[in-house]
C-alpha cells in the first residue's frame, strides 16, 4: 500500500473510532490534512474497498473498517504515545493499592470492560455498563452476541491465560472471545501470573489503549 492510501486508511479508520459514524470522500476532503480532490479521495477509497480493508454498510453511506483493515493499521499505523506523567502515576497508586482497583481506573479511562484472571477460572470483571453504552450495543443482535462473549469469558481466557506474555490486539480468528469484538491483553508482572483484558467492540481506540498496556508493563 502507497503512502496516501495508507494515510486516507488511517484517516478513515481514526473517525470511525473517534465517531462510530460511515466517513465518505467529501467529509475527508474538507476535514482531513490529505490534499487532494474528493473524487480522488473517492477512487483511493474503492482500491481499498476493493483490497478488502473498507467497505460500505449501506447504500449511499460512507466507509468503515473492515477486520482486514483494522489489522492493517495495528500492523502499520499505529504511533502509540506514552501516557502523560500524572496518568502514569495515577496507574501505579491504583496498581499498588489493589489489582481490582486498577481494573476499575482502566474501565474508567477506556469506556469498555476489564477483565482481571487471576488463575485460568478465577476471574474478576468490571465495566459492563461501559461496554454496553457503545454505540454498537444499540444493534439488538450485536448486544446479544456481547451477552454471549460475558457468559462465556472463563472459557475464553482459559484459552488464552498460559499463551500471552506480552501487550496484545486479539482480533477475527485469533480472538477465543467473539469476532464481532476485540481483546487488548496483557500479563502483569510478578507471581503468581494474572492476565488483565480490556474487551469493546472491534471499534476500539487502539492507540490509546495499548498506550495503557504498555505503562502497566512498566508498573507491574
Amino acid at each position: 500500500m502507497d503512502e496516501r492510501a495508507q494515510k486516507l486508511l488511517r484517516a478513515i479508520i481514526d473517525f470511525y473510532i473517534k465517531n462510530a459514524h460511515p466517513v465518505g470522500s467529501q467529509f475527508l476532503a474538507e476535514h482531513e490534512d490529505l490534499l487532494v480532490s474528493s473524487a480522488t479521495i473517492r477512487n483511493e477509497m474503492l482500491a481499498l474497498e476493493k483490497q478488502g480493508f473498507i467497505f460500505q454498510p449501506h447504500t449511499s453511506a460512507g466507509r468503515i473498517p473492515t477486520l482486514v483493515g483494522y489489522q492493517y493499521y495495528l500492523d502499520n499505523l499505529l504511533n502509540i504515545e506514552s501516557l502523560p506523567e500524572a496518568e502514569e502515576k495515577e496507574l501505579k497508586i491504583a496498581y499498588k493499592k489493589d489489582t481490582r482497583e486498577l481494573a476499575k481506573v482502566l474501565a474508567e479511562k477506556t469506556n469498555l470492560a476489564v477483565i482481571l484472571a487471576f488463575d485460568a477460572n478465577d476471574l474478576y470483571f468490571t465495566g459492563l455498563f461501559n461496554l454496553f453504552s457503545q454505540p454498537e450495543f444499540a444493534d439488538y443482535k450485536m448486544m446479544l452476541s456481547m451477552s454471549q462473549v460475558i457468559d462465556s469469558l472463563e472459557k475464553a481466557m482459559a484459552s488464552i491465560f498460559y499463551q500471552i506474555d506480552k501487550p496484545k490486539i486479539l482480533l477475527g480468528e485469533d480472538n477465543p472471545f467473539a469476532e464481532t469484538c476485540s481483546v487488548a491483553v496483557t500479563p502483569l508482572n510478578g507471581e503468581p501470573k494474572r492476565l488483565l483484558a480490556i474487551l469493546g467492540p472491534v471499534r476500539m481506540d487502539y492507540n490509546r489503549v495499548l498506550s495503557l498496556l504498555a505503562s502497566l508493563v512498566k508498573i507491574s
